[in-house]
């Protein structure tokens, strides 16, 4: 994984994103135009309001991963 913790309730609950300004040397970084049109688009709608609506199971990103656009993200 990323090296976090994995709990039940990151299993659950729906992924969020949130801006970043330090990237963790152990965190995993993914360019977003590097990435699937499908996760393209949930991080292009989750970015006002932080909630990724994407089927964990059908991208790369997992929590803790930090996605290079404009600005640093990390999937939580």
């Amino acid at each position: 994984m990323d090296g976090q913790p994995t709990s039940a309730t990151d299993v659950t609950t729906t992924p969020t994103v949130v801006p970043v300004t330090d990237v963790p040397s152990s965190a995993r970084v993914h360019h977003f135009d590097e990435l699937g049109e499908r996760t393209q688009d949930a991080l292009l709608t989750a970015l006002p309001t932080g909630e990724l609506d994407i089927d964990p199971s059908t991208t790369r990103l997992s929590r803790g991963d930090v996605v290079v656009f404009t600005e640093y993200v990390r999937i939580q």
